[in-house]
């Protein structure tokens, strides 16, 4: 049996897109920090537009280095973000960059590049497709949802996993007024220690979680079976490239919470990611396991 998480390792909650008053954010950073760690956060980055945040330690909190770089093309209505988390140095850029070039930047300095709320950016998903060496993609985003109701985009994720583009999945608030978009998508991280480099290696590995509040325990896989453990929730469904699967969905006939599924792996089955909902509506997304 293989198990995705390390049961040895410990679990850190995080936000990895936050603004402050350095550029469109409604408090300071030192505000900021001081409002995740009271919501029980273990680390969060700073993301301010073109602005670098630096690394910052405490005994139990981390703020890993950040900045958020955009590219806005108001003729064609689409917007690229890209948050370039972990970035060992201040990048420049400006309006004459493209989106790819950013990347590369963010890339040459160590950090992950991430594409922020594609949906809300009215990106196509042959935009994504376009680009190459980015991380991963935002598949939920607080703001965008709860002041623009564009804040779920898990659909670019499937869609470019069907066609051999598997990126990792995280769940952000994207944070800038600090009320309705305050504490709803996180990750969780399966590490060692809380330190930038455990973390941010973790990241890199798919050792990580993202959600609105339930739990995803573990994830096995034992010859062709997939089965997951969960906190106590109404559904689980198992995703895949497959147009349709009669196993997929799983939830008890009585109504009554279920914290465990397993999904039998089909010989044509490209990729698998796991998708939980609890009583509340709010969901968890693993990272794709990638069988092609």
């Amino acid at each position: 049996m293989v198990n995705k998480f390390d049961n040895n390792m410990n679990w850190y909650k995080g936000n990895i897109h936050t603004h402050t008053k350095k550029s469109d954010g409604f408090v300071s950073p030192e505000q900021c920090i001081e409002i995740y760690k009271e919501k029980g956060y273990d680390f969060i980055s700073i993301t301010d537009h073109r602005k670098f945040y630096p690394d910052y330690k405490e005994d139990n909190f981390l703020v890993i280095s950040g900045s958020e770089f955009h590219v806005n093309d108001f003729d064609a209505r689409k917007a690229y973000h890209i948050v370039g988390l972990g970035i060992e140095n201040e990048i420049y850029t400006d309006d004459t960059f493209s989106p790819q070039e950013i990347i590369n930047e963010i890339n040459r300095q160590n950090g992950l590049a991430i594409l922020a709320h594609p949906y809300w950016s009215l990106l196509t998903h042959d935009d994504l497709t376009d680009l190459v060496d980015y991380a991963g993609i935002e598949i939920w985003n607080t703001v965008s949802e709860v002041y623009s109701a564009r804040g779920l985009s898990v659909d670019y994720l499937d869609v470019l996993a069907s066609k051999g583009v598997v990126k990792l999945a995280f769940a952000v608030d994207d944070t800038h007024f600090y009320q309705r978009d305050l504490g709803g998508g996180y990750i969780m991280v399966n590490s060692p220690t809380l330190d930038k480099r455990s973390i941010i290696s973790a990241i890199k590995e798919g050792r990580f979680y993202c959600s609105q509040g339930p739990e995803i325990k573990q994830i096995h896989i034992e010859d062709n079976m997939l089965t997951v453990e969960t906190s106590p929730v109404s559904k689980i469904c198992f995703m895949t490239g497959l147009f349709y699967c009669s196993d997929r969905v799983h939830m008890s006939h009585d109504g009554s919470l279920i914290s465990k599924a397993s999904y039998e792996i089909k010989p044509d089955d490209l990729f698998v990611r796991i998708e939980c909902e609890d009583e509340q509506g709010r969901k968890a997304w693993s990272q794709i396991l990638n069988f092609n």
